[in-house]
């Protein structure tokens, strides 16, 4: 029986620790562990972990890290056939592992395997994708935008050791979007187009540090597509134009927020030279201020 080996990264976590935790006790499929990481917390977290049996393997960094520096700290812990990855604030629907290693053990071809999600708060749950999202060879599309929900996916680990394919702790606020697109190089994805987790909105951090960070991680992983992948720049001529188009908008709304007109009127008329759908942001950027796009935007998500 295939074993599910399940990475939990926390730091001060206990809000919904045992909501998350729960939701994994729950699956209809029970060979699993959790690779239990906690990041120097200083709350009640590792008190909620030690109150369940040894299914979660209790680890402790040195000392506080990024997440990502974190998740890298538990790679040599990690010896499951299938690997997936649960935040402490998400939720999985109680047939999520089954339905996933069901398809892993049917098509040996399929190396990553996701689903849709439900994003959700105590003020309104919607579904993330509003139509079918792709099977088979994703790699092209993966490269114009990072499109998955990290808490669907499950991943054959042999794919990840055969391709020397981790979390890499340059990144910060991307490292997901690294590791699944080197990782769909390599192999073929399958989309369950039903909601088999839930994604907690509120993730992250919206300071400007963060928010330009996304774009310059963006651009790092094109810079190590072109290290990783033979003729990358001239096969994905076309995928690389709409990521970097992407890249320019998303410069754009940060300097935009951080009140750098100038700079933010450059970028946008960047990516607005690769599609016209980029004009929106622009034309805004003339009239209203940052917080009000925002605002904009999270009720046209809400509703």
């Amino acid at each position: 029986m295939s074993k599910v080996s399940i990475l939990m990264n926390c730091y001060n976590c206990e809000k919904f620790l045992k909501e998350a935790i729960d939701s994994v006790y729950a699956q209809t499929y029970k060979n699993w562990e959790i690779i239990f990481i906690d990041n120097c917390s200083t709350d009640k977290s590792k008190e909620i972990v030690e109150s369940y049996d040894k299914k979660i393997k209790y680890y402790s960094t040195p000392k506080n890290m990024t997440l990502c520096s974190a998740r890298v700290f538990a790679q040599n812990f990690i010896d499951g056939d299938y690997f997936c990855v649960l935040d402490t604030d998400d939720l999985w629907m109680k047939d999520k592992l089954e339905r996933q290693v069901n398809i892993m053990n049917e098509y040996s071809d399929i190396g990553i395997v996701y689903s849709n999600t439900v994003c959700f708060s105590e003020q309104f749950e919607v579904l993330a994708y509003k139509k079918k999202m792709p099977s088979g060879k994703i790699f092209e599309k993966m490269v114009e935008n990072y499109f998955f929900s990290f808490e669907t996916v499950m991943v054959r680990k042999e794919i990840m050791d055969q391709n020397n394919i981790y979390f890499d702790n340059k990144y910060d606020v991307s490292s997901d979007a690294e590791f699944f697109t080197k990782l769909s190089y390599f192999t073929n994805a399958y989309y369950i187009d039903e909601p088999l987790a839930k994604w907690r909105f509120g993730h992250g951090s919206e300071s400007d540090k963060s928010l330009c960070k996304f774009p310059e991680e963006a651009s790092l992983l094109l810079k190590d597509l072109h290290a990783m992948i033979p003729n990358f720049a001239t096969k994905y001529k076309t995928n690389i134009a709409i990521a970097e188009a992407r890249i320019n908008n998303m410069f754009g709304i940060c300097n935009w927020k951080k009140k750098n007109m100038k700079e933010t009127r450059m970028y946008f008329r960047k990516a607005l030279q690769s599609h016209p759908k980029y004009v929106i942001p622009f034309l805004l950027s003339h009239f209203i201020s940052y917080s009000y796009y925002k605002m904009i935007k999270k009720l046209h998500k809400k509703y």
